[in-house]
């Protein structure tokens, strides 16, 4: 996921891995604030993917900084990850949906659609699960249990909700 919002980040300008941190809790921090712990061996797996480049120079302040910026490998690998199946754990998946969400802007319609779509899809899978362990006799959930089962049922409700609802024309 954190790799996907990098090169979402990079796409227009290249930045700095503090202006890529600071970009990425700008924009995505309503569930993710990622450290530069989990930025930097991001950007080197981009690296070696040769997906960005990386470019030092001295900076106004006249310091070395390191510069990353996206390149035509990177355009490609980002669609790719994009589209790559999610996470069968429900948690990684509302996690992974969410950058998705917030990056899908870049995307044509016809990946739009494709996106909701699927994501429609294996919501419908996750709740359809969680439906019938709800429903299930055998199954004994205690009370903490039941409820938070009840909880994630109503989250994928939303979420398919708020998919559904969105507008593909959107920029």
């Amino acid at each position: 996921m954190i790799e996907i919002l990098i090169l979402y980040i990079i796409r227009k300008s290249e930045k700095t891995i503090y202006g890529i941190r600071k970009d990425i809790i700008e924009l995505f921090g309503t569930f993710t604030e990622p450290s530069i712990g989990t930025i930097y061996p991001a950007l080197h797996r981009l690296e070696d993917e040769k997906a960005v480049s990386l470019t030092t120079r001295m900076s106004e302040g006249g310091k070395k900084s390191s510069y990353y910026s996206i390149t035509p490998k990177g355009t490609e690998l980002f669609r790719k990850m994009f589209f790559h199946a999610g996470s069968d754990n429900p948690s990684l998946f509302f996690t992974h949906v969410q950058a998705r969400l917030g990056t899908m802007g870049i995307l044509s319609r016809e990946d739009k659609i494709k996106f909701v779509n699927e994501t429609l899809r294996k919501t419908d899978i996750f709740l359809f699960g969680l439906e019938k362990k709800l429903e299930d006799e055998f199954i004994e959930l205690d009370y903490y249990q039941r409820k938070l089962h009840e909880r994630t049922v109503n989250e994928l409700k939303s979420l398919m909700e708020f998919v559904k609802n969105l507008d593909i024309d959107a920029k």
